[in-house]
């Protein structure tokens, strides 16, 4: 990590739940000086034995135990979907400031309930990590906004990958209850949108569909979403491992790290092996032995993107941003500098030590989830559904 830590005063951190997105978080949390694990929640024992082997620090196995710990200045939510309206809740109410996985939530009333319990307790939520922290992303939209190339007109995002084949729990095989492709990883393509567009959106018209019976959850879907300031974004996402849009990144997979090009559908084939479904999910979380991952050599992605303005078409790599302007072509290299997944940790350490107030934060996950609901009642009704803010 190039942060200088000379003058740094790490935010003290708690963690509720300990599986796979605490996982994936895990390597940032590890070398980003500005954090510190100081406790965490989960109902699994040998979790928080793992957990105060690691790290020093108790683990507990309630929210409240945990909440009631002074020495923590804010928690990262990583629990089930449907688990994150209490969980969220409860930890503003106890004072803490949130950071919580996406989707913020998976209805619009439980969003619209975190929302308010932000301005209740005067404490701040932050909703990721997501694909929309991404610098490359980032920096695609700041030359829009820059107005450098005009008036941004329409973005179209796709990404096939084999999302539904990896171990899943029950309830992630379930679109009720949150699992499927729309809010696990629709909430990425769509805050994606919202970092470059700028905008507010106005509609969306969507459609979900199956094309696995034996995964019993939507797999992917496409969508068309207005925007206030006139661009219109189209997302699309398939997870049936056939086409794998990693391919379109010179096999640079979502995570930023290189993968070989000849191995073709592999999770169709290591699932067709696995005996316990829920118990290969598991150790895929935090236990005894489990691996940090080393730090990838580029920069996360998520699939392609297109953006078309009045005078460039733009389209942000994990290596950078290829710009195909009126005056020609350009390259704009993006290489990686320290952890991935920085700029969370950044934005939180700005909030809790500076006081600013987040970018991702609940009213805009409120959107976002309003985006995702739009998409399954704009398919069931085979309507286009306007997206209405919260109060």
């Amino acid at each position: 990590m190039s942060t200088d830590t000379a003058d740094i005063k790490p935010v003290k951190l708690g963690v509720v739940g300990l599986g796979r997105g605490f996982m994936l978080m895990l390597p940032t949390f590890l070398d980003d000086p500005r954090v510190e694990l100081v406790g965490a929640a989960t109902t699994s024992e040998l979790k928080q034995q793992e957990f105060e082997k690691r790290f020093g620090y108790r683990a507990v196995s309630t929210t409240e135990e945990l909440y009631a710990d002074p020495n923590i200045e804010a928690v990262y939510i990583a629990t089930p979907h449907e688990m994150h309206r209490d969980n969220a809740i409860e930890a503003l109410a106890s004072g803490k400031h949130v950071l919580v996985e996406k989707p913020m939530t998976i209805r619009v009333s439980d969003a619209a309930a975190i929302v308010e319990s932000v301005e209740k307790y005067q404490r701040e939520v932050i909703v990721g990590p997501s694909h929309s922290f991404d610098v490359p992303i980032v920096e695609a939209g700041k030359l829009i906004a820059s107005g450098k190339y005009g008036r941004v007109g329409m973005i179209h995002a796709h990404y096939y990958t084999d999302f539904v084949f990896r171990p899943r729990r029950p309830e992630e095989l379930d679109s009720a209850h949150g699992g499927g492709v729309v809010f696990n990883q629709g909430a990425h393509q769509v805050d994606m949108l919202l970092t470059l567009t700028g905008a507010m959106p106005v509609s969306v018209y969507g459609c979900v569909g199956n094309l696995d019976a034996r995964r019993p959850c939507d797999g992917a879907y496409s969508a068309l979403i207005e925007f206030d300031n006139g661009c219109i974004g189209s997302v699309t996402y398939s997870g049936y491992g056939h086409y794998d849009s990693d391919a379109d990144q010179g096999w640079i997979g979502e995570m930023g790290a290189l993968k070989p090009p000849n191995v073709y559908a592999v999770a169709r084939k290591n699932l067709s092996q696995v005996k316990n479904e829920v118990t290969a999910k598991q150790s895929r979380g935090f236990v005894a032995g489990s691996h940090v991952g080393d730090v990838p050599k580029f920069h996360e992605h998520f699939g392609n993107i297109v953006i078309s303005c009045e005078k460039a078409d733009l389209r942000p790599t994990a290596k950078g941003i290829h710009v195909y302007s009126d005056d020609g072509y350009e390259f704009i290299p993006l290489p990686l500098e320290g952890s991935p997944r920085a700029e969370v940790v950044a934005e939180l350490y700005a909030l809790v030590r500076h006081g600013m107030s987040p970018v991702h934060s609940a009213r805009r996950g409120y959107v976002n989830v309003a985006l995702c609901e739009g998409i399954y009642e704009s398919f069931r009704s085979k309507q286009r559904v306007e997206i209405r803010m919260s109060d």
